[in-house]
């Protein structure tokens, strides 16, 4: 079972020369300590935080890491982009990380990002939908010519072409039912919410799978999982650096308008609760415990983990890398979990 990190968000006190630093130092650490899936998610104009894009970084990682690293966009909010873009980016990308790929894409939640745009937020369901597709034809075909209800190519050239045959390997972010039958209908890999709790995970992958046999597609195999990880010397001390590390993450995308919390008292009444439901706590014995019956359950791989909370330095970043890399990286690597439901 591997592991990797993802980068977020950081608070916008720290300047964009640090923030860039520490996805280097982060990257290097997370090579040294036996990581294998470097992911990098995307917003735009967030307040109070920053994203930086990962198209740009990414490429730059390529040339840092050694060939055993994936590099994956979770995710890119596709429905903002025209879709020849898209793929001119991603195939360059995929090239220029000697195809080490993973795309991830989705549509997002934030309706002022779309406002921004000036993309209808209803619309994007539909549009990713023929995102994808038309991803798809530019990178397998010499010659597109597509018709949808958003976008249309009339026999267009392709000039740039993944590496990877057919192509880059998909991943499409979903919360909700239509979101899974989307990525199940289009034979992509489905990384898995990090706000799933662990008893629901057979059924939410069962799913998934139901919906791939109604496509006509196999059931697929392990998919990756996003969790969040803290260790501690205990449960209860794992909790504590936990909510010390990324209270003011929860916060901040209370304030993006997410819905998941109605007033800041009751958020900062619940974030302990919350964490304590979704996250994977306690000390490494325990954590590697707990990924492996999860593995041991349902088919999932990568494990996906962020940390870099907005409560960390950039040095605690790197020292927490290393510490996955020393006490729990051995403990799942060589574990074999299932391959199906």
């Amino acid at each position: 079972m591997e592991l990797g990190i993802i980068f977020g968000n950081i608070p916008n006190t720290v300047s964009e020369r640090e923030h860039f630093d520490s996805i280097l130092r982060q990257a290097e650490a997370a090579q040294e300590a036996g990581m294998t899936h470097l992911v990098m998610g995307q917003h735009f104009l967030f307040e109070d935080s920053r994203w930086f894009q990962p198209v740009p970084v990414l490429a730059r990682l390529a040339g840092e890491l050694d060939d055993s690293i994936s590099l994956c966009t979770q995710i890119l909010i596709a429905p903002l982009y025209p879709p020849a873009l898209l793929a001119e980016e991603l195939a360059t990308l995929d090239v220029v990380t000697g195809g080490r790929l993973k795309v991830g894409l989705g549509i997002g939640y934030i309706p002022k990002e779309y406002e921004t745009f000036g993309v209808p937020f209803k619309q994007r369901g539909s549009r990713l939908d023929e995102t994808i597709e038309i991803l798809k034809q530019l990178w397998t075909q010499d010659r597109v010519t597509f018709h949808g209800k958003h976008f249309t190519l009339d026999d267009v050239a392709v000039q740039i072409k993944p590496l990877q045959d057919p192509h880059p390997p998909i991943w499409i972010g979903a919360g909700s039912d239509a979101g899974i039958r989307r990525a199940a209908r289009v034979g992509a890999s489905w990384p898995i919410t990090p706000q799933a709790e662990v008893d629901t995970l057979p059924g939410l992958l069962g799913t998934f799978f139901d919906f791939r046999e109604e496509a006509g597609l196999s059931r697929a195999g392990r998919q990756p999982l996003r969790r969040e990880i803290m260790l501690g010397d205990s449960r209860d001390d794992a909790l504590d650096r936990a909510v010390l590390a990324a209270s003011e993450w929860y916060f901040n995308m209370s304030r993006q308008g997410t819905g998941a919390y109605v007033t800041p008292e009751e958020l900062r009444a619940s974030v302990a609760k919350t964490m304590a439901a979704h996250w994977v706590l306690g000390t490494a014995d325990d954590v590697g415990q707990q990924l492996r019956d999860i593995a041991a359950t349902v088919p999932v791989d990568p494990i996906i983990t962020r940390a870099n909370w907005p409560g960390m330095t950039a040095d605690d970043s790197v020292e927490y890398i290393r510490r996955l890399g020393r006490e729990l990286v051995p403990q799942i690597k060589d574990f074999e979990g299932v391959d199906s439901l």
